[in-house]
C-alpha cells in the first residue's frame, strides 16, 4: 500500500497483534498509473511463498488490506467518462478477480470473507454530490449471507447483467460488521450500530455480536453522562432523560435473563433498542452546548463589528484621538464578568475549547471598549445609514448571487457600470473598450454558471480542446502588454517568453501521455522563484511600470497552473479592472477639480485633496473605504468563479501542479491551488495600491471594511450549518462558512505580497500649494483636466 496510508494503521493500538506492511512511495514507481500493478505483484509474491502462508493457515482474525490507488488517480487525470479511465478500470477489475482466485487457491478452506469498498465515489476530492458520497461495498465469502432482509431497491450489474439487490449502509457501519466477521468486538471508538441480517450465522452468534456492539456504545455514553454529572451545577441543567446510569447498569442483567430463557429474538430487540438509545445519548451530549455556543458566537460577531467600527471611526477622523485604554471602569467590569463565568464553567467541568468560545465575547468587548476615543465624540453615531448599507448590501448581494443562485455575472455587470457611472458622461475610446470587456466577462460568467447555456461550451469544446485555449492564453499574455503599451526590459521579455514556451512543451507532453521532461519541472520552478523575487528587485521605481511587471509575471505563473479557460478569463478580468480604475480616477479627478474651482477655496485645500485623493472629510473617507473593499471582495469571487476551479465544495484537480510535480503531493497541490486562486487578488490589490493614492495610504481602513462585509456573511452562514442529513447539504453549509472565514485571511496575505511587490517605488509627493485661478472657459477646463 501507499506509505501515507500505512501511517493511519501504524499509529493505532494493535492489542499486541503483529502488523506487517508492504509500502511504496509514488516516486518509487516511474509511470503515473502503475501503482495497482505493483500492489498485485506484491500480493502474488507474498501468497506464492509457502513460508509466508503456512503460519496463517490455522490462524484466526487475520486481515489482508489491499490498497488500490490507480482508480483515484485515473479519475483525476482522465475523468470518469473517458476511454483511458475505462481501460484502467477494467485492468483493476481483472486484477481484483485474479487476486480473489489466488486467495481461494492458497487458502482452500472456505474461511475467508471479502469486502471491496472505497473512501468516496466518482467525483473530485471533497465533492458533495450523490455520485461523490455514495461508495460501493461488495461483501461476500465466509459468514456472509447471499441476501439480507429488506434490500430496498435493485440494480443492474453492467449494461445487460443480472438484477441484484441493492443494500444501503452508512460507511461507519462497516467497522462493526468486519469485526463480527473475524470474531472480534467493535473498535473502542466505534459509533455505528452493526446492521442485522448480513451474517450467515446462528442467532446466538448474531446476538453476541450485537450485545458487544451495544456494550461498546454504552461505555461511551456512560463516560459522557458521568462527565455531565460530575459538574456541580448538573442538577440545574437539562439531561438526556431516555438513558441514564441505572439503565446502563441493568442492561447486562436483562440480556443474561433473556438468554437463560432462550428468548434470543427478544434479546436482539432489547440490544438493538438500547444501542440506538446510546447513539442518541452520545449525539445529545456531543451537541449539548450547541445553543450556548451559537449565542456566544453571535455575541462575538456583534462585538467584533463594534470594535471594527470604532477603529474605522478613529481612522477616518484627523487628527486621531487618543484611545481610552484598559484602565477604565467598564473594562474592569467586563473582566470581572468574564472571571465569574470562567469560575462557573470550571465548576461544571465545561470542555476547554467550549469554555474558550463562551468567554470570547468578553475578550473582544474589552478590546473594543479600550479602543474608544478619549473625547466624548460619539463616533458610532456618525453615518449609520452608510455603515448599514456598506456592510449589509455587499454581503446580501454576494450571498444571493454567488452562493445561492450562482449568477454572479448578473451582479457584476450593473455594479461595475454603477461604480463607473461618471465615466459615461465623458465618452472615449477607452470607455468603449472597457465596456466591451465588461460585457465579455459577464457573458462568460453567465455561460459558465447557467446549466441551460452549457451547450455553448459543449459545442466549442468539440472543435477546441482545453490545451488549445491555454496556448491561446499564452499568445494573449504576450500581445496584451504590447497593445496596452507596457514597457518591460529585454530580460523580462526573454524570460517570460521562454517560460511560456517551456510551459507549452510540458502541456504537450502531458496531453500525449508522455512523462513530463525533468527540465520542464526545473524551468517551471526556476521561473516561479524568478516571478516573485524579480519584482521588488527589478530596479523599476515608477509605480505604473512596477504594476505592469507584476501583472506580466503573475499572469505567466497563472498560465502554468491553469488547465483550461481560467487564465484567459483572468487576463480579461485584470485588463478590465485596471481600465476601470483609470476611468474612475479620471472622472473623479475631473469632478473634484470642477468643484474645487467652483468653490474658489481660499486656502486651495480642496484642489490639493482632489489631486492627492486623501480626503480629510470623514464621510468621504468611509465611503471610499467601503467602495474599494467591495471591489476587492467582488473581484475575488468573480475570479473564483471565472477560473472554475472550486465551486464552494473544496474539490480540486491534481492537474494543477502537473508542470511542477511528477507525482501527487497533497499539501503542495493545495498550496498551488491557493496560489492560482489568489493571483488575481494579488493583481487587484497591487493595482489599487499603485494607481489609487487613497488605497495606498488607507489600506487599514479598506481592510476594516473588508472584515465588516465578510464577517457579516460569515454570521449569516453560522445559522445554517448542519451536521445531520444529506452529506451534500452538510458539506455545502460547512464549506460556505469556511470559505468566508479563510478567504479574508488569505486576502490579508495577498495585501502583504502586493505591498512587498511595490516596495522601493516612488510614492506621491505633496503637490506644492499654488493659488487657484478662476477659469471661465469651460472648454479650457475640460482640456486641462484631460491633460
Amino acid at each position: 500500500m501507499q506509505a501515507e496510508v500505512a501511517k493511519v494503521f501504524t499509529h493505532l493500538p494493535t492489542g499486541g497483534a503483529p502488523l506487517r506492511f508492504e509500502t511504496f512511495a509514488r516516486s518509487d514507481i516511474s509511470d503515473r498509473l502503475r501503482l495497482d500493478q505493483w500492489t498485485f505483484d506484491k500480493v502474488h509474491n507474498f501468497l506464492t511463498n509457502e513460508q509466508n502462508v503456512q503460519p496463517l493457515r490455522d490462524a484466526t482474525s487475520v486481515i489482508f488490506f489491499v490498497y488500490l490507488a490507480d482508480i483515484d488517480l485515473a479519475e483525476h487525470v482522465h475523468m470518469p467518462n473517458s476511454l483511458n479511465f475505462r481501460e484502467k478500470f477494467n485492468y483493476t477489475q481483472r486484477g481484483i478477480r485474479q487476486t480473489y482466485e489466488l486467495f481461494e487457491s492458497v487458502f482452500n478452506d472456505s474461511r475467508t470473507a471479502y469486502l471491496m469498498t472505497a473512501d468516496y465515489g466518482i467525483s473530485l476530492h471533497g465533492g458533495g454530490g450523490e455520485r461523490g458520497v455514495e461508495t460501493p461495498f461488495i461483501l461476500w465469502g465466509a459468514g456472509v449471507k447471499r441476501s439480507a432482509p429488506n434490500p430496498g431497491q435493485n440494480f443492474t450489474a453492467g449494461e445487460n447483467g443480472p438484477i441484484l439487490p441493492l443494500y444501503q449502509l452508512e460507511q461507519i457501519q462497516l467497522a462493526p460488521l468486519m469485526s463480527a466477521l473475524i470474531g472480534l468486538p467493535p473498535p473502542m471508538n466505534n459509533m455505528a450500530l452493526m446492521p442485522l441480517g448480513f451474517l450467515n450465522t446462528s442467532v446466538q452468534y448474531e446476538l453476541q455480536v450485537l450485545h458487544l456492539n451495544a456494550m461498546q456504545l454504552l461505555a461511551q455514553a456512560r463516560i459522557l453522562i458521568k462527565r455531565h454529572e460530575d459538574g456541580i451545577l448538573y442538577l440545574l441543567l437539562p439531561k438526556f432523560e431516555s438513558l441514564g446510569s441505572a439503565e446502563i447498569e441493568n442492561y447486562p442483567q436483562i440480556i443474561k435473563y433473556l438468554v437463560a430463557k432462550e428468548q434470543y429474538e427478544e434479546a436482539l430487540k432489547v440490544s438493538h433498542k438500547i444501542a440506538k438509545l446510546a447513539q442518541e445519548c452520545m449525539e445529545y451530549y456531543h451537541g449539548y452546548y450547541h445553543l450556548p455556543l451559537l449565542v456566544a458566537t453571535t455575541a462575538s460577531y456583534l462585538v467584533w463589528f463594534y470594535l471594527l467600527l470604532v477603529r474605522l471611526a478613529r481612522e477616518s477622523n484627523h487628527p486621531k484621538s487618543e484611545r481610552k485604554g484598559y484602565l477604565t471602569w467598564t473594562t474592569l467590569m467586563m473582566c470581572l464578568g468574564g472571571l465569574v463565568l470562567l469560575e462557573l464553567m470550571i465548576l461544571q467541568r465545561v470542555p476547554h475549547l467550549t469554555a474558550f468560545y463562551l468567554l470570547l465575547p468578553f475578550g473582544i468587548l474589552i478590546l473594543a471598549l479600550a479602543e474608544r476615543p478619549c473625547q466624548d465624540r460619539d463616533l458610532m453615531c456618525q453615518f449609520p445609514v452608510l455603515h448599514l448599507v456598506g456592510i449589509v448590501m455587499p454581503g446580501v448581494l454576494l450571498i444571493l448571487m454567488a452562493f445561492h443562485n450562482s449568477h454572479i455575472g448578473l451582479l457584476y455587470l450593473p455594479i461595475v457600470c454603477l461604480n463607473n457611472r461618471r465615466a459615461f458622461f465623458r465618452p472615449s475610446l477607452k470607455l468603449i473598450f472597457w465596456l466591451a470587456l465588461v460585457f465579455l466577462l459577464s457573458g462568460i460568467l453567465l455561460v459558465k454558471q447557467s446549466a441551460s447555456l452549457h451547450f455553448i461550451t459543449d459545442t466549442i469544446g468539440v472543435y477546441i480542446g482545453n490545451s488549445h485555449v491555454v496556448y491561446f492564453s499564452m499568445i494573449l499574455s504576450i500581445i496584451r502588454p504590447l497593445i496596452l503599451g507596457h514597457q518591460h526590459s529585454t530580460r523580462v521579455w526573454i524570460v517570460n517568453m521562454a517560460a511560456l514556451l517551456v510551459t507549452a512543451y510540458g502541456i504537450y507532453q502531458w496531453d500525449a501521455d508522455q512523462p513530463v521532461c525533468t527540465y520542464v519541472y526545473a524551468a517551471c520552478w526556476s521561473y516561479l522563484l524568478f516571478a516573485f523575487l524579480s519584482i521588488p528587485y527589478s530596479g523599476t521605481k515608477d509605480l505604473r511600470r512596477r504594476l505592469e511587471l507584476i501583472i506580466f509575471n503573475m499572469l505567466t505563473v497563472h498560465i502554468m497552473l491553469t488547465t483550461s479557460i481560467g487564465s484567459l478569463f483572468v487576463q480579461i478580468m485584470v485588463t478590465e479592472f485596471v481600465l476601470g480604475l483609470e476611468l474612475y480616477e479620471e472622472s473623479f479627478s475631473y469632478a473634484n477639480l470642477k468643484d474645487a474651482i467652483a468653490n474658489q477655496q481660499q486656502n486651495n485645500q480642496g484642489l490639493e485633496e482632489s489631486r492627492n485623493e486623501s480626503p480629510n472629510n470623514p464621510l468621504e473617507h468611509v465611503r471610499q473605504s467601503y467602495r474599494y473593499a467591495a471591489l476587492i471582495l467582488l473581484y475575488l469571487y468573480i475570479s473564483f468563479f471565472g477560473t472554475g476551479h472550486w465551486f464552494f465544495n473544496f474539490t480540486f484537480k491534481p492537474m494543477t501542479s502537473r508542470l511542477f510535480f511528477p507525482q501527487f503531493h497533497l499539501h503542495m497541490l493545495v498550496a498551488f491551488i491557493l496560489l492560482k486562486i489568489f493571483i488575481p487578488s494579488i493583481i487587484v490589490m497591487s493595482s489599487i495600491y499603485a494607481l489609487v493614492s487613497f488605497g495606498r495610504k488607507n489600506a487599514r481602513s479598506i481592510f476594516i471594511c473588508l472584515f465588516l462585509m465578510n464577517d457579516a456573511m460569515s454570521l449569516y452562514f453560522c445559522y445554517f450549518v448542519i451536521n445531520r442529513g444529506s452529506w451534500e447539504k452538510v458539506r455545502e453549509s460547512l464549506d460556505r462558512l469556511l470559505v468566508s472565514h479563510v478567504f479574508i485571511i488569505l486576502l490579508l496575505v495577498c495585501s502583504w505580497i502586493a505591498k512587498g511587490f511595490l516596495a522601493n517605488t516612488k510614492k506621491d509627493k505633496p503637490t506644492p500649494r499654488a493659488p487657484v485661478q478662476a477659469i471661465t472657459n469651460n472648454a479650457n477646463l475640460a482640456q486641462d483636466s484631460q491633460v
